[in-house]
């Protein structure tokens, strides 16, 4: 069976009128950290999940991070038009978080972000790839960290 579209799964669920939140899980997240230009390190997760939801608020999403290192986090982004990739930015971060973006195709989910720091030598640029949907749920959000 081919891989499932990862940005035709968001533009449809974005789109459709139920406002239910969708679980995806991916075959494979990889996460990748950067400081001052310099490769920290490399994680693999395998059987990652995002939550994916549209919003009241006209033309936003909110996207729910399960599986990063630290903490779950969720940020809002504009509903892309239907297209084969978006490129947008990512609104309304939790602090530490800043200066993140989201880029969506057929083949992967990229989100980045920085952690960010006082001490700007201290600051941490990360690169979450998700690839290949495994799972699609449609269900109420749960609490970050609640187990599935």
């Amino acid at each position: 069976m081919p891989p499932r579209p990862i940005s035709s799964t968001f533009t449809n669920h974005l789109h459709q009128s139920s406002p239910a939140p969708l679980q995806i899980t991916f075959a494979m997240l990889a996460i990748r950290n950067h400081q001052n230009g310099q490769f920290l390190n490399r994680v693999q997760r395998p059987q990652s999940r995002i939550i994916l939801q549209k919003l009241p608020q006209q033309g936003l999403a909110e996207l729910t991070v399960l599986d990063n290192l630290v903490f779950c986090f969720s940020f809002q982004f504009h509903i892309p038009n239907a297209g084969e990739f978006h490129d947008g930015e990512m609104l309304a971060l939790p602090r530490p978080l800043d200066q993140g973006g989201l880029f969506v195709d057929n083949e992967k989910l990229r989100l980045s972000f920085r952690i960010d720091a006082p001490d700007p030598t201290l600051r941490v640029e990360v690169t979450h790839v998700y690839q290949n949907i495994l799972k699609l749920e449609h269900h109420c959000t749960p609490l970050c960290g609640q187990a599935h």
